[in-house]
């Protein structure tokens, strides 16, 4: 009679192991369905900001090309050039640029026309309110 206690024993510690063990499994399994829903949210609601991101930087990369061939353009050109460089760089594209574009965009200016990063009082209050909105959507709301 004791073998089969023992046996019987043995089959209840399995019992408890086995359910033990599909609730660690089950555990991990939700968690990382979580986490895996939060890192999709995360990129959805980054899109938007990423998409607005691309369409500045592909106006920028035009406007860089009619400022950096002046042959090739017209005198209006140019000068329509320069005027939209200088509003992406106090607006729009300092909303959305990190660090490497910004010095590029300064660099690309110094050899255009450095008179393009002399900016008045009121261009300058505009490139850091377009700089507070970037840094808005890094950091969360409070």
């Amino acid at each position: 009679m004791e073998a089969k206690t023992k046996l019987e024993q043995l089959a209840a510690m399995v019992q408890v192991i086995s359910v033990v063990a599909g609730v660690v499994i089950s555990v991990l399994s939700f968690n990382s369905t979580r986490q895996h829903e939060a890192a999709a949210r995360i990129i959805e609601a980054q899109k938007p900001l990423y998409d607005l991101r691309r369409t500045v930087y592909l106006e920028t990369v035009k406007t860089a090309a009619i400022l950096a061939t002046p042959s090739d353009h017209t005198t209006e050109e140019i000068n329509n050039a320069m005027r939209r460089f200088r509003e992406l760089y106090i607006a729009e594209l300092s909303m959305v640029e990190d660090a490497g574009v910004a010095t590029n965009m300064v660099n690309l200016a110094m050899k255009v026309d450095p008179s393009l990063v002399q900016l008045t009082q009121q261009q300058k209050a505009a490139l850091n309110l377009a700089h507070a909105l970037r840094d808005s959507y890094i950091t969360p709301v409070q």
